[in-house]
């Protein structure tokens, strides 16, 4: 069976080696307008043109993600904001914006090259003195207790092996009354046991992570947070979900049988949402 460490490193190899060439010759995970126009753009959480008009094309052509949770998050002006698994920084750029001057935005990455991509990042916005940038796994953040006012994060935690790991870290490093917002991947209920076997083996793209709907937000609840909000909630599409199977690209994972994709296909729902910090677990 493999490790939580071997799957940290596949993981980590996979986005070095993307961030190493500028991207995949695939197209961006769910990044922004589709072909649906805005009003699903923003019914689904995704990106605006006004808003990927503020991020350098780096940022843009690295991203990931399957939402944009700067858009829910309700920032503030002054606020620190951690982005747990910020990649190349699309939301990095666009969470200063939104705390401003005053405020002050971390990202956290466990791939280097996506860190120095995301340097690159901020500093071609100009925004290098209100960032700042940690290289880390999720589930053991190097920061200090109570730091943040908000943690987001973007379609990442679902390639972690360990996600209470994740979320005990988003809880410490979060103020009391400090909130998460959330895009990320799961499944409608169970899957095929087989099925789930062949995407672990490979960790493939945002299914070989994913794990049931009720039991993320278990996980979630149990490591302290309340007043779950959901923003959005959508099954992924075919070509969507044909597309993430394999991120960061098909260059870099290994990309599943058709007729395992098929077999999930409305089972695999990306979420956005949420939550507070409001007790000690």
């Amino acid at each position: 069976m493999t490790t939580e460490q071997n799957i940290e490193d596949i993981i980590k190899g996979r986005y070095d080696a993307c961030a190493e060439r500028g991207g995949g010759e695939g197209a961006v995970c769910c990044a922004g307008e589709t072909p649906a126009g805005p009003s699903f753009a923003a019914e689904h959480g995704l990106y605006s043109q006004q808003e990927l008009s503020l991020v350098p094309e780096t940022a843009f052509t690295l991203s990931r993600g399957c939402g944009n949770p700067t858009g829910f998050a309700d920032l503030q002006l002054g606020e620190t904001v951690v982005d747990l698994g910020c990649g190349a920084g699309i939301d990095v750029v666009l969470a200063a914006h939104k705390v401003g001057a005053g405020g002050k935005v971390v990202g956290v990455d466990f791939s280097a090259h996506m860190i120095e991509r995301a340097r690159q990042t901020v500093a071609e916005a100009g925004l290098t003195e209100m960032t700042g940038f940690v290289v880390s796994g999720l589930g053991r953040v190097e920061l200090a207790d109570g730091v943040a006012d908000v943690v987001i994060s973007n379609c990442v935690i679902n390639l972690c092996p360990d996600k209470e790991a994740v979320y005990r870290e988003a809880f410490r490093i979060l103020k009391p009354g400090g909130r998460l917002a959330i895009s990320d991947i799961v499944y409608a209920g169970k899957i095929d046991s087989e099925v789930r076997k062949r995407f672990q083996s490979t960790w493939a793209g945002c299914v070989g992570g994913a794990i049931e709907e009720d039991r993320y937000f278990q996980i979630v609840q149990d490591a302290g947070f309340g007043a779950v909000e959901f923003v959005a909630r959508h099954p992924l599409e075919p070509a969507e979900l044909e597309g993430m199977a394999c991120c960061p690209g098909p260059e870099f994972t290994p990309v599943p049988a058709r007729e395992d994709i098929a077999s999930v296909e409305g089972k695999v729902i990306s979420i956005k949402f949420r939550a507070s910090k409001r007790r000690v677990p």
